[in-house]
């Protein structure tokens, strides 16, 4: 099972906004570890979420949608702080820095395209 998807099933009230691959664990191993004494000869991720709650989400859709405004991603401030310290002079531009892939131990998220194509589409793209 993908983590992402053990998260949304253990946290159904909770929107993902940021998904961190962890630096280091207790044992100050980095980012990968493969230590067969502790898990078995497995590879495995140490993974940190910060989320937002379901609740908030929709009020802030609510608010937006009479002024016909949309939110496609949410962010977390002390996220941001935490990466650039404590002098935060410009949010939004910091946040635009994070969301283009600044931090390298951050997941982006992208949606799976479920769209079903016909015959002729998937003929018409496989020449194009």
């Amino acid at each position: 099972m993908e983590v992402k998807d053990s998260f949304k099933e253990n946290y159904q009230d909770q929107v993902i906004m940021h998904m961190l691959i962890n630096d280091s664990d207790e044992n100050s191993i980095k980012n990968l570890s493969n230590n067969s004494d502790t898990n078995e000869g497995y590879l495995y991720l140490s993974v940190k979420f910060i989320s937002i709650s379901n609740n908030l989400t929709s009020v802030f859709e609510k608010l937006l949608e009479k002024h016909q405004i949309q939110v496609n991603q949410y962010m977390s401030r002390e996220y941001i702080q935490s990466f650039f310290g404590s002098d935060i002079s410009e949010l939004s531009i910091m946040a635009s820095k994070l969301k283009n892939g600044l931090n390298k131990n951050e997941i982006t998220l992208v949606s799976k395209n479920t769209e079903n194509k016909g015959f002729f589409e998937k003929f018409f793209q496989l020449f194009s």
